[in-house]
């Protein structure tokens, strides 16, 4: 689902025809605690905010023919970069900056010329291999799991790593979404996040690490 920042803390939106009605739901916290700050930069900026998730599994269309070319299977980006550099389409890669357009339905490119065979993979971190990680502060408080990225639809600017405390967290307080920036490492188990000292509200975070 392609959302629009149009509430100071919040980013999940509902629709109503052609107007977009802001609701609580997701909260973002950036460096520094300045939620505010981060909000209307984003607002600013324009951003079409997309989830990693939601895009998985649409159809690759080809403008000239209206052929379907392939479906999308996972998207790969580079946190160091903070960008979406393609998504996996069959055994092919398509490059982000190939894209003609990403729609809710399907994405549409150019021609199959623009599909790649190989492209450089280290370091990119891939959608379908990442999730559930437990995310820490670094004083050892639990965030909550890791569950998509959010990006900008339009130019594949990495904006945030949704989080998620569990079914009833999310349905009390909404997913929260934690700048890129703040992620001081990242292992196999556990993403460490560079600040202390955040207030999730009496809800507790389960973690899935295998301990």
């Amino acid at each position: 689902m392609r959302m629009i920042l149009c509430w100071e803390e919040v980013l999940s939106t509902s629709q109503s025809g052609n107007r977009r009605h802001p609701k609580k739901g997701v909260h973002f916290f950036c460096q520094g605690g300045n939620n505010k700050k981060n909000a209307d930069f984003i607002r600013e900026k324009g951003y079409q905010l997309q989830k990693g998730r939601d895009i998985i599994g649409l159809p690759v269309v080809n403008l000239a023919t209206g052929e379907e070319i392939g479906v999308v299977a996972d998207i790969l980006w580079s946190h160091q970069e903070l960008k979406i550099r393609c998504l996996v389409v069959g055994d092919h890669y398509l490059p982000f900056a190939d894209l003609s357009s990403m729609g809710t339905d399907a994405i549409t490119v150019s021609g199959p010329e623009v599909l790649q065979d190989d492209i450089e993979l280290s370091e990119l971190k891939s959608m379908n291999e990442t999730g559930g990680e437990l995310v820490l502060t670094q004083d050892g408080n639990n965030l909550g799991t890791l569950k998509d990225v959010i990006f900008d639809a339009d130019e594949g600017k990495l904006l945030g790593y949704e989080l998620s405390t569990g079914v009833v967290g999310d349905l009390l307080s909404g997913r929260m979404v934690m700048s890129p920036e703040m992620v001081s490492s990242w292992g196999k188990e556990a993403i460490i996040a560079g600040f202390t000292g955040i207030d999730r509200g009496d809800q507790n975070a389960v973690s899935d690490m295998p301990w």
